[in-house]
This record gives C-alpha cells, structure tokens and sequence, in this order.
C-alpha cells in the first residue's frame, strides 16, 4: 500500500517550536489547491474553515477541549508556517510518495470510465500523425527555470525556481529557489543533488535548454549519468563548429508531423557521430529542423536548433533522441502552462520568504495526484473535487 500524503509530508522538518506545532498545514494547502477556485492563501483557510468537524480530524488538526470542536488554521497561521518550510524537502516528500503510485493510462478515463478525448484537447496535447514510436531506452528528466512573476522580493527582484521534471510522467523531482543574486547555472548541481543516486543511475538521462561545460561534466563523471544539452548563443563557438558540419551530406534520419497547440509542426533530424568536439565527452551532434504554420495558412516559418549529447550512435538512436528533445518541452506544456493557466501562479502576489516556492509546490502536487489518478484535463480534475470528502481520498487520507 503507498503511503498516504500525512505519512509522506511528515518526512518535511516543522520549522515550528514544539509548543506551537498544532497544526498539520501542509496536507491543508495541498488539499486545498486541488479543489478549483483555491489558488491563494486567502482561499486556502477558507477551505479549512468550510471542512467539516470530521474532515478537520482527518486533516490531523487540533481538538480544542473548550469549545468542543476542531481548529482551522487561520491565514496568518498558513503565512508564518510555508514561509519556512523548505520547499526542497516538501518536494522530495512528494515525488517518493507519488513515485510509488500507478502510473497512469496512456488513454486516460473518467471517473465512469469514458475515454476523456475532449479533456485530452482542452488540456493543449498534440494529435501525432506519424507511426508510434518506440519508447526511449532511457528515462529522461528535463531541467528548467520558471520565474513567479506576481511575486517580488523585499530589494525588487523576481522570484525564480528551478525544476527537474520526469519526462514519462511529468513528476517533479526536485525544485530549489534560486536566490536574488544568482541565476539557473550554479544551481543545477545543487538542484541534482537531491536527486537519489538510484532515480540518477547511468540508465537515466539529463537535458538543459542551453549548454555548459560544467553541466556536462558533472552529469557524466560525478553522477554518472548522461545529457542532452541545447548549443545556443552562450557557446557561439561551439554553435559555429556544429553549424559547418556537412548536414547535406546526412540523410534524414527521424521525421515527424503534429498537429496541436493551434498549429503544424514538421521536425526532421539528423545525428552524426563526432571527435575531438570543442565539448567535454560530446560522442553525437543532433540538428533539428522545425517548420511551422497555422492551420489553414501556407506559409512556414522555419527553425533549426543543434544539441549534442555524450551518447554513442549504439546508445542513443535518432529518434530516441527527438523524443527525448521533445519530451524537454512537456516542463513548458504541461507543467508551467498548467501552473500559470489552471492555477493561476503568476497571478499570486504572496512574498514572504519561501512561501512563493511552497505555494509553488503545492500547485505540482495537486496537479500530479490528479493526473496520477487519470486526469488528463486538470482544471476538469479540480472541477470534481470540490468536496472535501473526494480530495481526500483522491490524497490517501484515511
């Protein structure tokens, strides 16, 4: 049996004294964000304060001899608690729980059993027209920054956060806020290493948006892993040595056509095996050729993009390696555009240390608890939860 979420969350270290401990809040905001409507700290005691006496028992809160009842947790109670939870340790406890539940089908169902095909087009998934592909050898994570624009520090700044996403199942693995005065590339060591070493094994492999040396070597000779790296401008040297390459040459070796997201994309990729690149342990270069129209119209507008990767041509086929490239952008496509869409991220102004980053968190567990229970269509998902008593068991609490 998986554990429950009060088992799982009380694995996160209660920044509270002893004497104060009285409330279980964690379970309260990621209960709350799973019901629609319920994106902000104001709403979230809200709902505790709608639950009824038994829901509140549940919920692990505290019985009040006086009055004779069980105690919600106010707005400010919420406020001074997430803002010093580590939304790092809140994460991990998260992903060990829901890595242990069922994945879900590929043709998700409703809860009576329809295949949910208009979920499935609300929520933006592409409709592939060429022939199913095999599944990559290898399980990927993609690694991206996300800047919560309605928060603003004390000195002005934005506050970001970096994720490591799982690509077959769209789990967040690992989240670390990125500090006022540093940016995504010294944190994306520290952000893998909270990732345990047996979910980072030589089977697994790593993809950034753009490309590091340091990156490089830390993926393959600290963790043993391997990577997918973008080439763009930060590496103009390394772009104009991966441009000269004579593609022309290289047949096409992977092609695919889809249609979604309000528009037609054709992608055609060629790979090469290459030495002595100016990259450490560089073993392939990847081009991809994207061109793109709106339905309806003739005109295409055209994109090439390299990568290169420490895999072999035996490791790692061409098409292995677009699903792997496509895969990165399900992080933006269902990840961020869900945050920001369904649970209005970038519009919560709350600010206060590491609430921003908590709040953050609960918006990725409520999403995947729906999606691992089968909803495609997360907003339809939160839609049907609007009694506590369902968001409740949909979380394992007994």
């Amino acid at each position: 049996m998986p554990p429950g979420l009060l088992d799982a969350l009380a694995q996160v270290p209660d920044p509270r004294d002893r004497r104060g401990r009285r409330f279980t809040l964690l379970s309260v905001g990621v209960c709350a964000m799973t019901c629609a409507g319920h994106n902000s700290l104001v709403s979230l005691a809200e709902w505790a304060r709608r639950c009824e006496q038994e829901v509140l028992a549940r919920l692990g809160c505290p019985y009040d001899p006086f009055a004779g009842r069980y105690r919600a947790p106010g707005e400010r109670t919420l406020c001074d608690t997430y803002a010093r939870v580590d939304p790092a340790a809140l994460t991990a406890a998260g992903f060990a729980r829901l890595s242990q539940l069922t994945s879900p089908p590929l043709a998700p169902l409703a809860p009576d059993g329809s295949v949910e095909r208009e979920q499935r087009r609300a929520h933006g998934h592409a409709r592939r027209e060429d022939t199913v592909r095999e599944v990559p050898r290898r399980r990927a994570f993609a690694v991206d920054g996300k800047c919560l624009r309605g928060t603003v520090r004390a000195d002005g700044s934005k506050v970001f956060v970096l994720s490591a996403v799982r690509h077959d199942d769209a789990l967040t693995a690992a989240l670390r806020e990125i500090g006022a005065k540093t940016n995504e590339i010294p944190e994306f060591a520290p952000l893998l290493d909270q990732i345990d070493d047996t979910e980072l094994t030589d089977g697994d492999h790593r993809r950034r948006p753009a490309a590091q040396t340091a990156h490089a070597r830390y993926l393959v000779e600290q963790r043993g892993a391997h990577y997918l790296l973008s080439v763009k401008h930060n590496q103009p040297t390394l772009a104009r040595q991966l441009a000269k390459l004579p593609w022309c040459d290289i047949p096409v070796q992977d092609r695919s056509r889809d249609r979604g997201h309000g528009r037609e994309e054709v992608r055609e990729v060629k790979a090469a095996s290459v030495d002595n690149l100016l990259f450490p342990h560089a073993r392939q270069v990847v081009r991809i050729h994207r061109k793109r129209r709106r339905p309806g119209t003739k005109k295409w507008s055209t994109e090439t993009v390299y990568a290169v990767t420490d895999l072999a041509a035996h490791q790692a086929e061409p098409a292995e390696i677009a699903a792997w490239a496509r895969g990165h952008w399900m992080i933006e496509s269902t990840v961020h555009w869900s945050k920001d869409v369904i649970f209005g991220e970038d519009l919560s102004q709350v600010r206060r240390h590491h609430t921003p980053a908590v709040m953050s968190v609960f918006r990725d567990l409520a999403r995947a608890g729906l999606h691992r229970a089968g909803w495609t269509n997360i907003a339809s998902g939160r839609r049907a939860h609007t009694h506590p008593e369902a968001v409740l068991t949909l979380h394992g609490i007994p």
